[in-house]
């Protein structure tokens, strides 16, 4: 999925705009991103976006079995209780929260375009 050089991002949150305005056209901002850019200047910034880890914890951690891979992880809305479970199973913080419905929200890689890399002027963001 992805190639992350953190040092590269300078923390200007387009990829989670282009993210928001990808799967939420008529929303402005960042609140609906499915990636998160983490930034405790002057320390370090990190991305936060789904990997795609070997052993899908996520999925594993389900108890409604909401979740299931194909090419990337996909949420079943209809099974999910919001329970959280998927979020603290996922070891690089890459499942963000819907701020109104509290289901996870899962890069699903824009169906392939992958529109927060193609937004990314730092290269930070890059398909592997």
């Amino acid at each position: 999925m992805f190639k992350l050089t953190t040092r590269f991002c300078t923390a200007c949150r387009l990829c989670m705009l282009s993210c928001t305005s990808a799967h939420q056209p008529d929303m402005q901002g960042i609140k609906m991103a499915r990636l998160h850019i983490a930034d405790t200047w002057p320390d370090k910034t990190t991305i936060e976006v789904c990997i795609a880890c070997k052993d899908k914890p996520c999925i594993a951690a389900c108890p409604e079995e909401a979740l299931c891979w194909d090419d990337h992880v996909v949420l079943d809305e209809a099974r999910c209780t919001s329970c959280g479970e998927c979020v603290s199973a996922c070891p690089v913080n890459g499942v963000q929260i819907h701020p109104t419905n509290g289901q996870p929200l899962i890069c699903d890689t824009c169906a392939g375009q992958y529109t927060c890399v193609q937004t990314c002027p730092t290269g930070a963001l890059a398909r592997r």
